[in-house]
């Protein structure tokens, strides 16, 4: 495990590093969402943390927490936590869809910042936050997401994205990675997407049934009220494809979606490229394990973590706030004994100290 670099001088430094990040991990774990509410859970159990900390400073006011983390190098927290990531799954080898998005953390926004937007990877099947890597705007994602896969383990899953991933340089980095690709195309691929538009519409002029098969599957189910019906498209002969081809695409796709809610229709048909052999099912499974990244990451963060509303600003403050978060998650979703949601979890590792130390892996 590589060791964080102290930023500050260190004749002048009265409290440790180690054990300020330490106290804000417990702090978020058990329910503190901002710098005041971190130093005040740090203060409250100050006898609880001289049991294991020197704590030759004492408690941190909510101010030098900000500024340490402010200060603190985000890109060797971004590795500490990738590589702790990977240890922890050093026993099952990660495997399955890997589901790269961005999320803005919108409070991070001000007259003088513009929000923070953090490019997200999320192992569906492991049902764990892989690493993140900050950008300065959403438009740049492009650049960022082959620095992110440069950091993953990622050898034989299936990566996943959206139009913004369908880039040659991306594409081909998950295949250097010894990883498959399945991107979104639309129309920022002009050529591409209109071969695949092409394609596709010549196919369904003459064929007007599909029956069941490695190259058509379809689901339906309602929840909430919501009936959705996709049908999903595939062929692995790509020899009238040569666009897609050059791609070193191996499977094209199409989906199309119809949804009615509160009695308003609504359909729309998406087109997709991979660089494995894949059949109907496993596209259509494919795409919906992607939004894993929303609703199990980005959605989480926000309802249970407050993220959204974080108004830290300052220098990496930010960044390394948002990596902590996600640490505390992959604790609490690696624990799973307790049958709660992840604000109930929190709630229960601040009232508890045995399922504290539970989830960050001090006992059994």
């Amino acid at each position: 495990m590589m060791q964080l670099n102290d930023p500050r001088q260190q004749a002048k430094c009265t409290h440790d590093l180690g054990e300020v990040v330490f106290m804000t991990t417990c702090a978020i774990l058990c329910g503190a969402d901002d710098w005041e509410s971190i130093q005040l859970f740090a203060d409250t159990r100050k006898d609880w943390f001289k049991q294991y900390l020197r704590l030759e400073g004492g408690i941190p006011s909510h101010d030098t927490f900000n500024r340490l983390f402010s200060l603190l190098g985000s890109a060797c927290y971004r590795e500490m936590f990738c590589g702790w990531v990977q240890d922890m799954l050093i026993d099952t080898p990660l495997s399955g869809v890997v589901a790269i998005d961005g999320k803005t953390v919108r409070a991070s926004r001000s007259n003088k910042h513009q929000a923070i937007h953090m490019v997200n990877a999320w192992a569906s099947q492991a049902g764990v936050s892989l690493g993140q890597y900050k950008v300065d705007k959403k438009s740049n994602e492009i650049k960022v997401i082959p620095k992110l896969l440069d950091q993953l383990a990622i050898k034989g899953c299936l990566v996943t994205m959206d139009a913004m991933g369908c880039q040659k340089d991306i594409v081909s980095k998950v295949i250097e990675r010894e990883s498959d690709y399945l991107v979104t195309v639309k129309s920022n691929q002009k050529t591409l997407h209109k071969e695949l538009v092409a394609y596709f519409g010549h196919y369904w002029e003459n064929h007007t049934q599909d029956t069941l098969s490695d190259h058509f599957f379809e689901q339906e189910n309602e929840t909430h009220g919501r009936k959705e019906h996709r049908r999903c498209w595939v062929t692995t002969d790509l020899s009238s494809l040569s666009i897609a081809a050059e791609w070193q695409a191996k499977t094209v796709a199409a989906i199309q979606s119809d949804r009615v809610a509160n009695e308003k229709g609504r359909s729309h048909i998406r087109y997709f490229i991979s660089s494995k052999e894949m059949s109907a099912e496993e596209v259509l499974k494919a795409t919906r394990e992607h939004w894993g990244v929303e609703n199990q990451l980005h959605w989480v963060l926000d309802v249970s973590f407050g993220e959204d509303q974080c108004r830290a600003r300052q220098g990496y403050a930010a960044e390394n706030l948002a990596t902590t978060r996600q640490i505390a998650l992959n604790l609490l979703k690696q624990e799973t004994s307790l049958k709660l949601g992840i604000k109930n979890k929190r709630k229960a590792c601040g009232w508890d100290d045995k399922y504290l130390f539970k989830v960050m892996g001090l006992v059994k």
